[in-house]
């Protein structure tokens, strides 16, 4: 190595160092800015929608429809940390109470041996004090920052969850009746659950669209390098051999990993039968309907990979940190037979559900204790699953349902099949990570 790219190394590390302060205040200005910006153009007032979905609760089961936010939030961060040598970003922001409304419908089977009663009406779920911790890799994206693997989870005070319904009169007529439910967390209660994944997703694609639009409006690589050619190149050398580095270690666990998978059979995971009872109406004329499904499955697992390069955070020099977006890319998950009958008319088939559109976050570290290597799996959890293209076979002249098996294989993907997939994937990733060398790892995370 010369003396001059010696010299070059010392003067980045300066620069980046002396950098950094005024580049997070200016991060945190355009924050603001931008929220102030939004709310000017009116962009809070559009309504935020979820796909309708289901929930399976013992001889309960409860489809919810026609979510959507109340009211969009609006982010107010609270603290951000820049580290321009690890090219990451962390911060601190506030969305206040989240608060998602819609309809649900209940059927509970005993209760409708004895009256024939089906509870239909309106749900609000209040989230308290939301707050947002993000985590993401900065890129060089033409002269501004940009992200990627972003790590964004949410904390709350409590979740408080209003049923209302119709309740019939004495002397004729309704009147409402409401009920509350009240938790610490989202996943505490089954209705809650049901839509955590899609609202968290929800919220973390407006956060990175706020994010991205901050990034570019405050970011400035050539006035962090000072204009300089030389320091330029330092930069994005710099830049370039901390994702090969950690793209080396990602992909050498990954590989492992799909191996294992197929060569032990486990990319194809079983799902619970479903049971759903249903009102099918003709006209005002409602007649009881019941759905029914055999073992379901999750499968291929193995398509696992990762999207883009892998973050590399070195906090010292005896610990390494890896960020990246995973993505299952032909993730299904199906039923191979199903009954459904209603008003006298029986149906069977077969039904698939594909969810191209997911993404995973991973988060490793490597590092050294007591001059011993360590591997520590910290996350691997899907955070993005939208979309759903289904095929059904079979349903006929009850295709007229086609929204509520949607609805149910929704549900079912939420409550089945992503704790199962997310358990499988762990336990391979820890496997891996024990069948692989950990001292070649640690050297490829030191470069």
């Amino acid at each position: 190595m010369t003396e001059e790219s010696i010299d070059i190394k010392e003067q980045l590390d300066k620069l980046l160092t002396d950098i950094q302060p005024n580049l997070q205040d200016v991060i945190k200005r355009s924050f603001t800015n931008v929220a102030i910006q939004q709310t000017k153009n009116g962009e809070q007032i559009k309504t935020d929608t979820l796909e309708d979905t289901s929930y399976f609760a013992k001889n309960t089961q409860v489809n919810l429809s026609r979510l959507e936010l109340i009211k969009s939030p609006t982010f107010h961060m609270q603290s951000v940390s820049l580290d321009l040598k690890s090219m990451s970003l962390a911060l601190r922001c506030s969305l206040g109470e989240v608060n998602v409304r819609g309809l649900y419908s209940a059927f509970n089977e005993n209760l409708y041996n004895l009256i024939p009663v089906m509870s239909e009406g309106h749900v609000v779920v209040s989230l308290s004090n939301m707050i947002a911790d993000v985590t993401v890799g900065l890129v060089l994206q033409d002269d501004a920052f940009s992200f990627i693997n972003p790590a964004i989870e949410f904390i709350h005070d409590e979740v408080l969850v209003k049923l209302s319904w119709p309740s019939p009169q004495r002397n004729g007529g309704y009147e409402f009746t409401t009920t509350e439910q009240l938790a610490k967390h989202i996943d505490d209660l089954p209705l809650t659950a049901a839509i955590s994944l899609p609202l968290f997703a929800l919220l973390r694609q407006k956060l990175q669209r706020h994010l991205e639009k901050v990034l570019y409006r405050a970011t400035s690589v050539s006035d962090v390098v000072g204009c300089n050619p030389n320091m330029l190149e330092a930069y994005s050398d710099m830049v370039d051999k901390l994702s090969q580095c950690g793209n080396r270690v990602v992909d050498m666990i990954l590989i492992n990993m799909r191996r294992t998978l197929l060569q032990s059979c486990r990319e194809v995971l079983e799902l619970p039968s479903l049971h759903a009872t249903f009102m099918h109406k003709i006209g005002s004329i409602s007649f009881v309907g019941k759905f029914e499904t055999g073992m379901g499955w999750v499968k291929n697992l193995a398509t696992i990979n990762r999207i883009n390069d892998v973050t590399v955070m070195r906090r010292d020099s005896t610990k390494t940190c890896f960020h990246v977006t995973l993505k299952i890319k032909d993730l299904q998950i199906g039923y191979d037979d199903y009954r459904v009958k209603a008003l006298g008319v029986g149906c069977e088939g077969r039904v698939v559900a594909a969810f191209n559109d997911n993404a995973l976050h991973m988060a490793l570290c490597i590092g050294l204790t007591r001059w011993e290597p360590y591997a520590q799996l910290d996350d691997l959890r899907l955070h993005h699953c939208p979309g759903m293209d289904m095929h059904i076979t079979g349903l006929g002249p009850l295709s007229g349902e086609l929204g509520l098996v949607r609805a149910w294989l929704r549900g079912a993907a939420r409550a089945h099949a992503q704790p199962a997939l997310e358990a499988q994937l762990q336990h391979e990733l820890r496997t891996a990570l024990a069948e692989l060398p950990l001292a070649d790892l640690l050297r490829e995370a030191q470069g």
